[in-house]
């Protein structure tokens, strides 16, 4: 299977504040999906990044190095991010690698 099958990427804009959805796995094949997506998103300097991982099946080592990295990413351009859907074991994990600033976020635009 080709990568853009595993992962879909879906970026909504609402003024100022994108949403970006993730469907799929998010694994060492799809994390550029990912990266690629977020960073489109990111030169266009939004307020708040929303990351919906609402429709993520699948998150590996590699995943959660690339949702780390986004972090970084939105740190890096004054932008928060705020990450929706989390799945509890993916909450529990990333809680246990002490990331979860981001990982407690509001209810994303409609």
């Amino acid at each position: 299977m080709r990568a853009d099958e595993l992962l879909q990427t879906h970026t909504h804009w609402h003024g100022n504040t994108v949403l970006l959805r993730l469907t799929g796995e998010l694994d060492l094949a799809t994390a550029p999906l990912m990266h690629r997506a977020a960073t489109t998103a990111l030169a266009r300097r939004p307020q708040t990044l929303y990351l919906d991982l609402t429709g993520l099946t699948f998150c590996d080592g590699t995943g959660l190095r690339a949702l780390n990295h986004l972090t970084h990413q939105t740190h890096t351009t004054h932008t928060n991010l705020h990450l929706t859907g989390l799945h509890p074991n993916l909450h529990r994990t990333l809680d246990l690698l002490k990331t979860t600033s981001p990982w407690t976020p509001p209810t994303p635009p409609p």
